[in-house]
């Protein structure tokens, strides 16, 4: 029987625990992709699929379904390596890693390796990689041409792989993967999924206050359920929202300097954001020393700007969470 949610914080290599303890979700991405592959060519070159979500919003046991279905259905032609994208600082990473899954010894050309492999064993690479976004990062332009012209091959190892976000490297026009991702996002559970998932057993109000404060995804939903069933009421669920957090909170707001503390502690007692003329008056500060901390506030994402004019405007913080816990414990 089925458990109620999924696990939390899993591994694409960790193995200790099995994909039926886990709700399946995004079914018909799975369906798409493992229809995908049971179809492609074992001559021809694929095209990469990039898979983007959240945190917490399935990616990763995505990824394990696929690799069990390539077990279990496929292993006649295919054959699946599990890479988490954490690992890698290079092209030659992906190979190299490829490579010590199938227990190849390291040769002069690990992907040519790789190749021969394929085609003595009749059996194509299918290689899914978690967290690419880190590759991408910590490589440059010539890194991701290597590894397109590589994928580009044919009969090459065939990329399945997932991000938090959709980066320059996906979508730039000078970009080596400018169009070159076939990408599927996962959309942020809705009401229907979640009264799905509880099966009524909680209140669903409650259950959408409080996940207007998380990303909509299963992981904020199991945190949220978790509230409701020691929370003895509405109010008092944001009391252990903010203590579920407080940690990190706390963490993040000690690191910031003295001015930017000011400032969002400011910011986190109105609801409708507030101009530059009323930081001045809320925080005792001149807008010289204070304008610049909100420029760097805006381009780390921390805080909005809403304007009409280049002078006006009005600042709010982004993270309903960290405004919660602002509110509540400063």
């Amino acid at each position: 029987m089925q458990k109620k949610f999924p696990i939390l914080y899993e591994s694409i290599l960790s193995k200790k625990q099995k994909t039926i303890e886990a709700i399946a979700l995004h079914e018909d991405v799975y369906t798409s992709l493992s229809n995908y592959l049971s179809k492609e060519s074992r001559t021809k070159a694929a095209q990469p699929n990039l898979i983007v979500g959240e945190v917490g919003s399935g990616k990763t046991f995505l990824l394990k379904r696929l690799m069990d279905v390539i077990h279990i259905n496929m292993g006649n032609s295919l054959y699946p390596i599990a890479i988490e994208g954490r690992s890698l600082f290079s092209t030659e990473n992906i190979w190299k890693q490829c490579a010590a899954c199938m227990n190849l010894e390291g040769g002069k050309n690990t992907f040519e390796d790789i190749m021969i492999w394929q085609e003595s064993s009749s059996k194509r690479i299918v290689l899914l990689v978690d967290n690419i976004q880190y590759y991408f990062e910590r490589t440059d332009h010539t890194e991701h041409y290597e590894l397109r012209g590589k994928l580009n091959r044919p009969g090459s190892p065939i990329l399945i792989a997932t991000s938090d976000k959709v980066m320059p490297a996906f979508t730039d026009y000078s970009a080596a993967f400018f169009d070159g991702f076939k990408i599927t996002y996962l959309k942020p559970l809705s009401i229907s999924a979640i009264n799905g998932i509880t099966k009524n057993e909680y209140d669903l109000n409650r259950i959408e206050r409080l996940l207007s404060y998380m990303p909509r995804t299963i992981r904020s939903l199991i945190v949220a359920t978790e509230i409701t069933t020691k929370s003895k009421d509405e109010e008092d669920d944001l009391t252990h929202l903010s203590e579920y957090f407080y940690t990190y909170y706390q963490t993040k707001f000690d690191l910031l300097s003295t001015q930017t503390q000011r400032i969002l502690i400011a910011l986190s007692h109105s609801d409708t954001g507030l101009s530059l003329s009323e930081l001045r008056e809320k925080t005792g500060q001149e807008s010289g020393k204070i304008s610049p901390y909100l420029k760097l506030m805006i381009d780390q994402k921390t805080i909005n700007k809403e304007a009409k004019t280049v002078r006006g405007g009005v600042y709010s913080i982004i993270d309903s969470m960290f405004k919660l816990w602002l509110r509540l414990y400063v």
